[in-house]
């Protein structure tokens, strides 16, 4: 036998090897396919609650041998709104899927899918917006494993309310990784600036370089994520007040635990590294925020019942009992505000238990804690850098406040900074404020003694 025909030989050999190959990858793939469809919508389903619904639904699957095509309709109904939207999805086939070859993507896979938003039911709405072009397009590399690896692409979009305030956003991208049977995700966004304007009032907002990120593990039913976000400019400007406001550094990060519908615990803080105001600083802030044991599944069916609740107060009272049985906790760690002069900080906690009392309002307080400290120095140099009337009067009011409110033992004073050092612990029902033990009834007394009191009734 000629070389050449052994040649030949092997190309038909391993060219019907591939065809083969790639007829039960397409079968394969469809199989993965539904599997992740069935529990993507399990997912999505514990983002809604009651009546409402989003889902994912398979309307077309045409398999061939070295490809297949697909229709799929993302329903939603949300507070009584429903839409439908209609995604076409072309998969090329592993092993070595031709269109991934293409884009310079050379490791095996089960397939490559290359999906686009329909210019059909609520799509077309989406697809006027966008000037045309495709809003949502994404590329697709689907593992073995059945993990999946996607860049979503959507267009810059420019819409007009009937309002005439303008929405206007260029492209933006986001990365998304999920795991084997959704086991973990993790995503990052980006979108070059989004401006919203009234041209009307000569009001305009410029929200620039933005950044998302979001990671998830979900093991056992418990699920523990990450997630963070910047903004690295806003801008917002009204010509008819003559007001300029510019935020630096926006950001956000934050993780949580959850077991089922419970909330283990969560926490977000809340950055901005600088505050102007028509050209003058007015510093940076800090804001952190946590919570412990908040039942999710009676919160959203509090909200399902909210309607009803001014008619029937004893529905609320039914579910804050629920609620308040996990003995959450709310926590704000820390609250600060630091310019040129200095810093003024807030540290607060308070933990509930399952108690309900008309006649005792503190009946749900398990404990509190305050720990807060203002700054003299800080507080005046809101109102600018140098001497002046309003910044004197200020300095004034605070150090005659500061030492009216020493003297009550409501505070403590040192001339720079009053702090405030509060503990409330209900199994005794005593209060500690700044070293001194007191019964809740002493420091009531006090607070309306000091006018403050008046705040909480």
């Amino acid at each position: 036998m000629s070389k050449t025909k052994i040649v030949v030989g092997a190309v038909v050999v391993l060219g019907a090897a591939y065809v083969g190959a790639s007829w039960y990858v397409g079968s394969k793939t469809e199989q993965v396919i539904t599997e992740q469809l069935e529990k993507g919508n399990a997912k999505l389903a514990q983002q809604v609650a009651g009546s409402d619904y989003m889902r994912m639904e398979k309307i077309s699957y045409e398999r061939g041998v070295f490809s297949s095509s697909a229709v799929y309709a993302l329903k939603v109904s949300l507070n009584g709104k429903e839409g439908e939207f209609r995604f076409a999805d072309k998969y090329s086939h592993g092993p070595f899927p031709m269109a991934a070859l293409s884009s310079g993507i050379f490791s095996p896979m089960l397939s490559y899918s290359q999906t686009i938003l329909m210019n059909e039911a609520d799509g077309t709405e989406w697809y006027k917006v966008a000037n045309g072009e495709v809003p949502v397009k994404a590329d697709s590399q689907v593992k073995f494993s059945g993990a999946v690896k996607s860049h979503l692409v959507f267009a810059p979009i420019k819409v007009e309310s009937k309002r005439g305030v303008l929405l206007e956003t260029s492209l933006a991208n986001v990365y998304l990784n999920i795991g084997k049977n959704y086991v973990s995700t993790d995503s990052v966004a980006d979108l070059a600036w989004v401006g919203i304007s009234e041209a009307g009032k000569g009001e305009r907002m410029l929200l620039s370089d933005i950044t998302l990120e979001a990671a998830s593990t979900d093991k056992e039913d418990v699920v523990s994520s990450t997630y963070k976000g910047t903004v690295k400019r806003t801008e917002y400007s009204a010509a008819a007040e003559d007001v300029v406001v510019v935020l630096d550094n926006l950001s956000f990060d934050g993780e949580g635990v959850q077991t089922g519908t419970m909330l283990n615990e969560a926490t977000v803080n809340y950055g901005l590294s600088k505050l102007q105001i028509n050209g003058g600083d007015y510093g940076s802030f800090d804001f952190g925020f946590g919570l412990k044991n908040i039942d999710i599944k009676t919160l959203q069916e509090l909200g399902e019942v909210s309607d009803e609740l001014d008619d029937n107060p004893e529905v609320a009272e039914t579910y804050l009992l629920r609620l308040l049985e996990s003995k959450p906790e709310i926590s704000i760690k820390p609250a600060s505000w630091k310019n040129t002069g200095g810093e003024s900080v807030v540290n607060a906690l308070v933990a509930l238990q399952p108690a309900l009392d008309e006649e005792d309002p503190l009946a749900a307080v398990n404990n509190l804690t305050i720990d807060a400290s203002l700054s003299r120095s800080m507080v005046s140099a809101i109102f600018g850098t140098e001497e002046g009337f309003m910044r004197s009067m200020i300095d004034m009011a605070f150090d005659e406040g500061s030492k009216e409110y020493a003297g009550m033992g409501l505070v403590s004073y040192d001339g720079k900074t009053t702090k405030m050092d509060l503990k409330y612990n209900s199994a005794d029902g005593t209060v500690v404020l700044n070293g001194k033990t007191m019964s809740f009834e002493e420091f009531f007394m006090l607070l309306m003694e000091s006018g403050l009191g008046n705040l909480l009734m």
